[in-house]
């Protein structure tokens, strides 16, 4: 997305990397075109005492021989907003700046303070009156402190990706975007939801809950640390009804959970009883060679995965 200092190797080791709190989410993999993805690492490294998260990423590059890799960082979901536009009629040239000031009252921190990107939403059914895009609106310091943290040490740090993204990137493997998923990744706060079909994102959506839910507790589903599955599968639909009527589109009969585990397992059990969509957990394995070995990973692990899936060289 935030195409940064050079163009990303096609050949060789890529790594994704998301900064959260005082964790470091790593994903290390060869990619190849026409060729399965060969994950060789993926973890979650925390700093230790007073360790900083940039020791951390130095140690991480100096052990998986990362500093000629192509890395490609994740936006924390905090540090950006993702919103839809009007595509102004300006030349490509002109596009940005328009967004621009298109953004000044929109976003919650000043458009001064802002790096800005868009990327295209498919067009829309003929009843649409213009076209629209996705622009991504990322705080500077934020996009600082990564480069920051990553430039000294790589010498392909290429681009700061966001998480809807770098989620397109791992559900257009899986064998059911090729008629169409939905992909709910589940945080700690919220579900990401992507709609994808052949691997373009129609549809990115966040899903809010409040910390400390437990996708397990019915006894209770008034309780703070409860999240109803009858309220996902409410706000799911919606989604999908979205989908199919302002993009002419059959309907999306799979949903996808990840990162997988029991937590996901129990969502899908839930789920089935508020759907009539075929519900699965992720399987990595299905789409990459080396996800045999992963037990459970998070969410972010993840993303990571999809920012190292990443195979555009440049935004637009």
């Amino acid at each position: 997305m935030l195409a940064l200092l050079n163009k990303s190797q096609r050949h060789g080791p890529r790594a994704g990397i998301m900064v959260y709190d005082r964790n470091v989410a790593v994903a290390v993999m060869q990619r190849r075109v026409g060729q399965r993805p060969v994950i060789e690492h993926c973890a979650v490294h925390s700093c230790t005492g007073d360790e900083s998260v940039e020791a951390v990423l130095r140690g991480v590059v100096a052990k998986y021989g990362l500093s000629r890799a192509s890395v490609f960082a994740v936006a924390s979901t905090e540090d950006y907003q993702l919103v839809q536009v009007e595509a102004p009629e300006v030349p490509p040239a002109e596009l940005r700046a328009a967004i621009r000031w298109r953004l000044r009252d929109v976003i919650d921190f000043h458009i001064d303070d802002a790096v800005v990107d868009v990327f295209e939403i498919p067009d829309q059914s003929r009843r649409a009156q213009a076209k629209m895009l996705f622009a991504v609106a990322a705080r500077s310091a934020a996009v600082q402190r990564l480069v920051s943290a990553l430039a000294p040490s790589t010498r392909h740090f290429d681009v700061i990706d966001i998480p809807e993204l770098c989620l397109r990137n791992v559900s257009a493997l899986l064998p059911q975007d090729q008629k169409g998923v939905a992909t709910l990744l589940l945080g700690e706060r919220f579900a990401q939801l992507n709609l994808t079909r052949q691997g373009v994102l129609y549809l990115a959506r966040r899903i809010e809950y409040k910390r400390g839910y437990d996708l397990d507790n019915q006894a209770d589903q008034t309780s703070d640390q409860s999240v109803d599955a009858g309220v996902l599968a409410l706000e799911l639909q919606r989604s999908l009804d979205y989908f199919e009527s302002h993009y002419d589109q059959t309907p999306i009969g799979d949903l996808v959970i990840a990162p997988g585990g029991e937590e996901s397992a129990r969502l899908a059990l839930r789920l089935q009883g508020e759907t009539n969509l075929r519900i699965s957990v992720i399987d990595l394995s299905a789409s990459m060679d080396g996800a045999e070995a992963l037990h459970a990973p998070s969410a972010e692990c993840v993303l990571a995965l999809g920012a190292a899936l990443r195979m555009e060289s440049a935004a637009l």
